[in-house]
Formats: structure tokens, C-alpha cells, sequence
């Protein structure tokens, strides 16, 4: 792949869709002429962040990521931090491999931490932990009990997102296992957890079940939520149920797909989008056959040097004031954030948030802030005030 030797670069998400017709996302009533002024605050640094989340709202911190294997725990200003968990000695580090996504989510009344990571072979391992009251790691030096391998065939599109959705599952976003061009078509096959977005119900004890309404209940792998997905390293759900992918192109596109939920199930219930007939919204492999693949919401070629979309995150009126509802990413060779609004079925506004970043890794948002994650490094917090 011709990215390959940018890190991390085509970790950060791209898909694909096609020219029918979706069901239309989440709709917004917000104003796209409200004025707004952009600003980034650097708050902190770490080696190599790659993710950004909060456990609970009433927390007065957050946790970074590192793809070295480590994750702090941050006061919100950045001005404190301590290391809550090292598990460099169980991850392979390097170019597109690591410590990938952290989730937090609370099954009777203990918190659970899930973690996705590529293991000493090079295979993507999910694994879980407990999470004491204070924060910190029951286990510190350890990931845990398994919860998911799955065998990468490269070294590449390992994907990485983790996330845990409105109905308390735990969601992950697999690639499609690298090389270039999905060389084995994985992406489609049913047989395989590559090129796949999973839903799960993992267990503190290890292992995990197929939690019910999964749409492929009868296929060999009935983890599968969603499929057709390149390499989506960042996703995340809005207050709706929405998800948003950002998923990463091959040559010249790179895609925003936006899944809506419906009246019993989180977005992206069987939904097909569309890699690797599809690199956006444009003919790819022409012996890949798709019915009723997803178009994106959203797709931007190359030029300006953009390379590689680095997601995602969704603001609300408290982290981003006057830009609830929009959706914002960022660009790993550009250095620039973007941000976009959609009136329901197509993106209705655009605009760029900030420049001159060096390598955007990730876009997160906690429920009271906004952050952007450079490969040199830094965090930043998002400032935006109303002109």
C-alpha cells in the first residue's frame, strides 16, 4: 500500500458506498450560517496517542492512549496524570499495530474496560479488564481475559475502533486485513471477521455471546453487525444512536458514513458499505457484486494533500457551542479538522476547524470537551466561541 510507510496513516478510516439510496441519518435543525470562531489549546503530551475517552460523565478526568501500550489517566485540564495501565510487553508497536481503542462500559454496577490491541503475533486481540472506583486498572500490567483473536493476514488495516453503544454491547471495527486493493475480498466474505463492523457482548470472565437482533444470526459469524468497511479506526454513536464511521480510502477517496438507528437497535443493523466495489461513492473492484450498499454522507479525494481520514467525534452544544450535531474529522496528511452538518440524507454545510497540525491521529469529544491527537504527540482541546 502506498501509505504504508506514513504511521498510522491508513489506520484512520475510509470506506466505501455506492449510488443507491440510503436510509436517511439523524436530522438537525441547526442553523449552518451560526458564526463561530475556532481555536486549539494544547493540553498535554503523550507518546504516540491514538484515543481519547471518558469513563463517566461525573468523572474529573479522562484517559489517552497510547499505540506504545500504555493509557493515563488525565485530570481534564492535563496538568495531572498517572499511567493506569502498561501492556507494552503484551502489544506489537509499530507502523499500524499497538494499542489500538479503549471502551469503558458499567454491567452491575462495575466498570469493565475493553481493549483492542494487536498481540505479540500480530492479531488483533479484544480483551477485558475491571475498573476500580478511583479510575485505576484492577489489573495495571495487565490486559486482561480474552475476549476476541482475530488472525491479520498483514501487517496493515487492523482497524481499532472499540466502542460501546446506547445498548450497553460492545462494538469494534475490524479492516480488512490489509495489503492494498482487498486482495482476498475479505471485505464481503461472510466467512471472515475482517473488513466487518462486530457487536458483542463480552464477558469479565472472558469470551463473549451474540447479543440478540444481530442481523446475521445464521451466517458463520454471527458477531457481524455490519460489513464492507475498509478500515474504520475511528467511530463513534451520537445521542441518537447514529453511528458514524470514518473509514479510510484506498487511492483517492475517503468516506463519512453516517447509519441511523431504528426504533429497537443502534445504527448500522445489516448494513453493507460497500468495500470493495466501492472506494466511496466511485467504482473499485470490478468483480465484487453488491445489493443496497450504503452511499457516504460525505467522501473528499486527495488533493490539498489529504490522505488519510482521522475521526471521530460528534459535538454538542457544550463541547463545540453553536455546532451540535455536526460531525467532526480530521486529515492525517493535511494536518487539518474538518467539521460537517447534515440536513438528514446529504451534507448541507462544511468548514474547517483547524490547520497546521502535523499528523492527526484522532478527533474525540468527552461530554464537556473536544480533542485532537497529533502523532507528535499533543492533545488539544477544541475552543469554540460564538462571534
Amino acid at each position: 500500500m502506498k501509505r504504508i510507510a506514513l504511521l498510522l496513516c491508513a489506520l484512520f478510516l475510509a470506506g466505501c458506498g455506492s449510488t443507491s439510496t440510503t436510509t436517511a441519518p439523524t436530522t438537525t435543525s441547526q442553523a449552518v450560517n451560526t458564526s463561530v470562531v475556532y481555536s486549539t489549546t494544547a493540553i498535554g503530551d503523550i507518546k504516540s496517542p491514538v484515543d481519547l475517552v471518558e469513563r463517566v460523565l461525573s468523572d474529573s478526568w479522562f484517559y489517552v492512549v497510547s499505540q506504545e501500550g500504555t493509557i493515563q489517566q488525565w485530570s481534564r485540564d492535563g496538568r495531572t496524570k498517572r499511567t493506569v495501565l502498561d501492556v507494552s510487553s503484551f502489544t506489537t508497536f509499530g507502523g499500524e499495530r499497538g494499542l489500538l481503542g479503549l471502551a469503558f462500559r458499567n454491567v452491575d454496577n462495575e466498570w469493565q474496560a475493553i481493549l483492542n490491541r494487536t498481540n505479540r503475533d500480530g492479531h488483533t486481540e479484544i480483551t477485558i479488564t475491571t475498573v476500580n472506583d478511583d479510575g485505576s486498572f484492577a489489573s495495571p500490567t495487565s490486559p486482561g481475559k480474552v475476549v476476541l483473536v482475530i488472525e491479520q493476514p498483514y501487517q496493515n488495516h487492523n482497524g481499532g475502533a472499540v466502542l460501546v453503544g446506547p445498548d450497553n454491547m460492545v462494538y469494534i471495527g475490524m479492516g480488512d486485513g490489509g495489503s492494498a486493493d482487498d486482495p482476498d475480498r475479505i471485505a464481503q466474505d461472510m466467512s471472515s471477521l475482517l473488513g466487518k463492523i462486530l457487536r458483542i457482548n463480552p464477558s469479565v470472565a472472558g469470551g463473549y455471546s451474540v447479543p440478540n437482533g444481530n442481523p446475521f444470526i445464521s451466517s458463520p459469524h454471527p458477531e457481524i453487525w455490519s460489513l464492507g468497511v475498509r478500515n474504520p479506526w475511528r467511530m463513534t454513536f451520537d445521542p441518537h444512536g447514529t453511528l458514524w464511521v470514518a473509514d479510510v480510502g484506498q487511492n483517492e477517496w475517503e468516506e463519512v458514513t453516517a447509519l441511523p438507528s431504528d426504533k429497537n437497535y443502534p445504527g448500522g443493523r445489516g448494513a453493507n458499505l460497500g468495500w470493495s466495489a466501492f472506494e466511496g461513492s466511485h467504482a473499485f473492484n470490478s468483480d465484487v457484486t453488491i445489493t443496497n450498499p450504503v452511499v457516504p454522507l460525505f467522501e473528499y479525494d486527495h488533493s490539498k494533500d489529504r490522505c488519510s481520514i482521522s475521526g471521530a467525534a460528534v459535538g454538542n452544544n457544550t463541547t463545540t457551542p453553536g455546532r451540535a450535531g455536526w460531525f467532526f474529522f480530521g486529515d492525517y496528511c493535511a494536518g487539518t479538522v474538518s467539521a460537517i452538518l447534515t440536513d438528514g440524507s446529504t451534507t448541507i454545510g462544511e468548514e474547517e476547524v483547524a490547520s497546521n497540525l502535523g499528523n492527526v491521529v484522532a478527533v474525540r469529544a468527552t461530554h464537556k470537551a473536544m480533542y485532537i491527537l497529533s502523532a507528535d504527540g499533543k492533545v488539544r482541546e477544541v475552543v469554540v466561541t460564538r462571534s
